[in-house]
């Protein structure tokens, strides 16, 4: 049984930030594409949600891998295992936190006349910070109940 070590913490925490850097840049991005087309408000919050998506999957997945090489334990066993244990929760937290607080927190930002990309890296400031939150709460459970470490 493995344990959770500052290493092991690091690079978790490192993975999920890298993520967090893919929707930094898909956020503003997509939503500022859209805004270019409609100024509907519904509409540019929906494109920061799914320009977040796109760049943390896409980031997330890369620093995962990377690190994995890095430690030699590669494998596409090794990464399916992480996967099928990361992905449901983590995707539970963003469907039921990370998504409505950034849309939301947008919405809100928007109709109060703020500018589009300050508007949704405040949000999305806001949504990852309890995102990060409950993600390590529930690795913590997870190493402590079936000593299975992410």
């Amino acid at each position: 049984m493995k344990s959770i070590n500052k290493r092991n913490t690091m690079n978790f925490n490192k993975e999920i930030f890298f993520g967090e850097i893919g929707a930094l840049i898909g956020t503003p991005s997509i939503s500022y594409l859209v805004s270019l087309f409609t100024s509907v408000v519904k509409y540019i919050s929906f494109a920061a949600v799914v320009g977040g998506l796109m760049g943390q999957v896409i980031f997330w997945l890369y620093m995962r891998i990377y690190d994995k090489k890095v430690d030699k334990n590669m494998s596409v066993k090794n990464l399916a295992e992480d996967i099928i244990y990361f992905t449901p929760v983590a995707f539970l937290i963003a469907v039921l936190v990370y998504y409505p607080t950034l849309f939301f927190a947008s919405e809100y930002l928007l109709n109060d006349q703020y500018k589009v990309v300050y508007a949704v890296i405040s949000s999305q400031i806001l949504a990852f910070s309890a995102f990060l939150i409950l993600i390590n709460v529930y690795r913590y459970f997870l190493a402590k109940i079936y000593g299975k470490v992410l």
